[in-house]
């Protein structure tokens, strides 16, 4: 006797368990516009959620940095904190040794070879500061913060510029 055997297939079809049914609508014509959509609706609320606590950060230190060779080194001491570093080009340093009641600092530095040495020590004021550096080879060293430097701001454009501030305090 011969036994010839076929065997017997069974199919079975996935169950659809994304949430997504099949209908018809001008919007959702399919399951992948549908998605796409929900994707990039997600994407802008995911984005819009970054932008907001960006803006609500109130104490940090933002340092951005476009370039080699590029250092930032800051200790600071205060109640509240908010400083934005911009680094672009190479080489450029900066150092902040700050104790203060607050501070508030942005500083620019574009060009090659520029840094700032910024230290104030023990001070019972609201320091808020900027300084731009432009160019190359600048240097700008501040020491300490009085009633009329708390608010400064510096600019430097050009090549090959210096400046020493000296505090005292009143």
């Amino acid at each position: 006797m011969f036994f010839v055997s076929i065997p017997v297939l069974h199919a079975q079809e996935k169950a659809d368990t994304s949430g997504l049914k099949t209908y018809s609508s001008s919007v959702f014509d399919s399951k992948d516009t549908a998605l796409s959509i929900v994707s990039s609706v997600s994407k802008k609320n995911t984005d819009q959620l970054q932008l907001e606590q960006v803006q609500q950060l109130s104490q940090g230190v933002l340092i951005q940095q476009i370039g080699n060779f590029n250092a930032v080194r800051a200790d600071l001491d205060a109640n509240k904190v908010n400083v934005s570093v911009s680094q672009k080009g190479d080489f450029n340093e900066l150092l902040l040794i700050k104790d203060a009641k607050t501070i508030s600092q942005n500083i620019s530095q574009q060009g090659k070879n520029n840094s700032i040495s910024d230290y104030s020590y023990r001070t019972n004021y609201d320091v808020k500061t900027e300084m731009i550096q432009n160019g190359n080879d600048q240097k700008i060293q501040s020491y300490g913060t009085n009633s009329i430097s708390k608010d400064m701001k510096i600019t430097q454009n050009g090549n090959g510029s210096a400046i020493i501030i000296l505090n005292k305090l009143n």
